[in-house]
């Protein structure tokens, strides 16, 4: 018994597969020779900050309810080595004082998570007061929120990824440390 002959069909389907299977390698040697994107500094007027990014971010806005009532606020998230980058801002009632607005946009964030809080301290964004914590969520990931509030403008910076991309911070400190309020 003999094999039928090969059909042109047959013949462009295995030259097809291999033409594919050049694409996606090409493809996946460019963004390897690429690498990760840098870290470039970004203004953002409306926000009225700059920060270091790399790439470029997604922009949202979301309402999110607090305490105190809805607040909408504006995120501009990137991703970099398998952690999720983001800046959210919004601005909160005039008689919310600020350590009530970061305690509250903290425990939204825990809830959704489902997360338990390992360590908080007071600390310094741009020689602002601020409030940094460190949540592990349900899924066992790691989330540091640091957050201040100047005026009715309440900043929260979040990084999250699995644990072991926390073992190296040089770029979770770059982002943190590279936040500055825009001069008025």
């Amino acid at each position: 018994m003999g094999r039928a002959p090969k059909t042109k069909t047959d013949l462009l389907s295995v030259k097809l597969f291999f033409v594919v299977l050049g694409a996606i390698a090409a493809y996946n040697v460019v963004s390897w020779v690429r690498g990760a994107p840098e870290w470039e500094e970004r203004t953002y007027e409306a926000g009225a900050f700059t920060v270091q990014m790399a790439g470029r971010p997604n922009l949202r806005k979301l309402r999110e309810p607090l305490p105190f009532g809805e607040v909408e606020f504006q995120y501009l998230m990137f991703e970099r080595a398998d952690v999720q980058y983001a800046v959210a801002y919004g601005d909160v009632p005039e008689t919310v004082p600020a350590d009530s607005a970061i305690a509250a946009r903290r425990d939204v964030i825990l809830h959704k998570v489902k997360g338990t809080i390992l360590s908080e301290a007071a600390v310094e964004m741009d020689e602002h007061p601020a409030w940094q914590t460190q949540i592990q969520a349900a899924d066992q990931s790691l989330l540091r929120l640091q957050s201040l509030q100047v005026g009715q403008r309440l900043y929260s910076l979040m990084v999250v990824g699995a644990p072991y991309a926390f073992d190296d911070p040089s770029d979770i400190e770059r982002f943190f440390a590279s936040f500055r309020l825009a001069e008025p």
